[in-house]
């Protein structure tokens, strides 16, 4: 799923011979895709390119398309990461297209919102080599661990129909 149609020609070419669909569409109006139609969505540093009303968006169409049980995985800076902070305040070359970074407690209250329920939420460390020790070293720290977790991971889960109606989830 790509609005750029220069993203999905290039998938096509890439990925042409795989049993693959792509589809041209806004994450946030996944017209013509079937409810419940979906087992697992993943997006992969897409959230910080989009608007919150789009991510809320999103959600809500992840959350139509999915089938009872499905999963949703997002990948996304962290924006109080200290790389990411130096690009706010103008000391590291920020990226253009990085319209809105949110915080681990945003993605979560939205997808909540959206009725999805938690099954993990965990921070990664950076890949550059020396720094990701001093990462995994810092992250716990309440006061500045902060400031060297880089990346957000979250999956989230559409409840089955009997989580729904109050089982190992309660009431919705």
């Amino acid at each position: 799923m790509d609005l750029s149609p220069a993203a999905i020609e290039a998938a096509r070419r890439l990925f042409g011979d795989a049993a693959i669909t792509f589809y041209e569409r806004d994450v946030s109006d996944l017209y013509g895709i079937a409810d419940e139609s979906f087992d697992k969505a993943v997006s992969a540093d897409l959230v910080e390119h989009i608007t919150q009303a789009a991510f809320e968006g999103m959600a809500r169409e992840a959350f139509r398309v999915l089938k009872p049980g499905g999963t949703l995985s997002i990948y996304t800076p962290n924006p109080t990461h200290l790389i990411e902070r130096m690009k706010a305040h103008n000391l590291l070359k920020q990226n253009p297209t990085h319209i809105d970074l949110k915080t681990k407690g945003r993605l979560m209250a939205t997808l909540e919102a959206a009725n999805f329920h938690p099954r993990m939420a965990y921070f990664t460390p950076s890949f550059f080599p020396g720094f990701n020790l001093v990462e995994r070293v810092m992250m716990p720290f309440p006061l500045v661990g902060s400031l060297f977790r880089y990346r957000i991971c979250i999956s989230v889960v559409k409840p089955n129909n009997e989580e729904r109606i109050g089982g190992k989830y309660g009431e919705i």
